[in-house]
């Protein structure tokens, strides 16, 4: 703790090429964590430089980092995250760049679409305009799974009441696990402005933004079946 401060901690910090001291008051930090560290004279997001200097009459040589102060919205950030620092895996290594480690040193290209270009709303489609403008063939997308070749229209039906939709297909995925995606999805994802959920929420988005086509999973035992019999099967 400091000696001055209820609530400020002085952390001694491992950067790789020294040990340094460095004051936090966030409330998460603790012994034999992974942090993401801005050294002075670093300048993250907004702006803001980092300097070394003295807080209440403690040595601090840099700031241990949230996700907010590098830049990342707090709609993107777990609850323990938007309340402190964020932790790193214990696979990170000591002295490495953060934001590559974390798969955050992507390049995004915004770009700003007229109402009438919706068929630009994806990778795909932005790709087949770039291939049309410099004469380059694109790269199919490998779309082969397994299927089991069970016929669901035995136990399910689709009933489209909505005049404007034309098509809407179903297939059924079972023994799927919900868990937390892959950080390459969920960065993405969050590049692309969208939140990320679950593994199933999550690459029914990263599909549609790929391909361009909408979908959406439902819980098979939310769902109304044929022949559903008292017991529920």
């Amino acid at each position: 703790m400091h000696p001055n401060s209820d609530h400020l901690h002085i952390c001694t910090v491992d950067v790789g090429k020294e040990v340094l001291n460095i004051v936090c008051g966030a409330p998460n930090v603790a012994k034999g964590q992974k942090v993401i560290v801005a050294l002075d004279g670093a300048e993250l997001p907004g702006g803001v430089k980092i300097k070394k200097g003295n807080i209440r009459g403690e040595e601090s040589n840099g700031m241990i980092c949230s996700l907010s102060e590098i830049g990342i919205e707090s709609k993107y950030q777990s609850e323990e995250d938007k309340a402190g620092i964020h932790i790193l895996r214990s696979d990170a290594k000591v002295g490495e760049d953060p934001i590559k480690y974390m798969g955050l040193d992507d390049e995004v290209i915004d770009f700003d679409l007229t109402a009438n270009r919706g068929d630009l709303l994806s990778i795909l489609g932005m790709a087949y305009e770039i291939g049309a403008i410099y004469g380059k063939k694109v790269k199919d997308i490998d779309i082969s799974h397994k299927e089991d070749n069970e016929d669901i229209n035995k136990t399910f039906s689709l009933d489209i009441k909505t005049d404007n939709c034309k098509l809407f297909l179903a297939k059924r995925a079972l023994n799927v696990e919900i868990k937390e995606s892959p950080d390459f999805i969920k960065n993405r994802l969050i590049a692309s402005g969208i939140r990320p959920i679950n593994n199933v929420v999550d690459i029914s988005n990263y599909v549609m933004l790929e391909t361009g086509q909408p979908l959406h999973f439902y819980n098979n035992d939310s769902l109304k079946r044929k022949n559903r019999s008292k017991n529920g099967k």
